[in-house]
């Protein structure tokens, strides 16, 4: 029997509006009473994505992991204009986590050389800290360049041990229900993209009960999701996000 049994949960906020990155939002950075100041690490804070076709989108996920003492809240994350588009957890990231952001730049009507920058504002010192997508953007006519621009990292053969969760596939939230006898144990759970990509890491030193990560910000496509629980073996699933 396996330690735990896998279920994937579809929500959708019925009451949410969304803003898109032109909307600008005055941000009140919380007092360190209400929210203690804590630090944060990018794995990489700019994005070549090269030379790209007008028109073309380039997604890039930017990994990252608190390393504080205290949980790392994300207020706003804001591109340098609406053709850049970043999308990030909203929940809070407990100290040693890994999370990440996507950024999305439409290329369309932006010839020329670029360098993208979004404003991430958390309870850090200082409160911002800064991603990039740079590159060129061609026209057209002087280039036959038609693929869109991918991550630069090749794609991961998938874990043989890698099945479909059901129901599948999923909007919002990853719901993992565990089995009693994960409960009271230590649990490592990392979600990986198609090409190998971290896009969460969590350490649970005391499994108590299910266990949710929020995928609305991730890109549509498929992911892995890898649990050990104690010393066993990981164990690894596949679930696909649908936007």
């Amino acid at each position: 029997m396996n330690a735990f049994v896998w279920i994937l949960i579809a929500t959708a906020s019925l009451f949410a509006i969304p803003l898109s990155a032109q909307d600008r939002v005055e941000v009140v950075q919380p007092s360190n009473e209400e929210n203690p100041i804590t630090t944060l690490k990018f794995e990489e804070t700019v994005y070549d994505f090269g030379k790209v076709v007008e028109g073309t989108k380039v997604t890039q996920v930017f990994t990252f992991t608190n390393t504080g003492q205290e949980p790392l809240v994300l207020t706003n994350a804001l591109g340098s204009c609406g053709c850049t588009v970043p999308k990030w957890p909203r929940e809070p990231i407990r100290p040693g986590e890994t999370a990440s952001i996507t950024v999305e730049f439409n290329s369309k009507n932006k010839i020329g050389q670029r360098n993208q920058k979004v404003t991430i504002t958390a309870n850090t010192e200082p409160p911002q800290t800064y991603l990039y997508l740079k590159g060129e953007v061609l026209a057209s006519e002087e280039n036959d360049i038609s693929n869109p621009v991918e991550n630069g990292l090749e794609k991961v053969e998938k874990n043989p041990d890698c099945f479909v969760i059901s129901p599948n596939p999923t909007a919002e939230t990853l719901k993992l229900e565990m089995e009693k006898e994960a409960i009271g144990q230590r649990a490592v759970i990392a979600v990986y993209n198609q090409f190998g990509q971290v896009m969460a890491r969590r350490e649970i030193p005391i499994v108590e009960g299910p266990v949710e990560f929020n995928v609305s910000h991730y890109p549509a496509g498929t992911y892995i999701a890898n649990v050990q629980i104690g010393d066993r073996k990981p164990e690894s699933r596949c679930f696909v996000v649908m936007k």
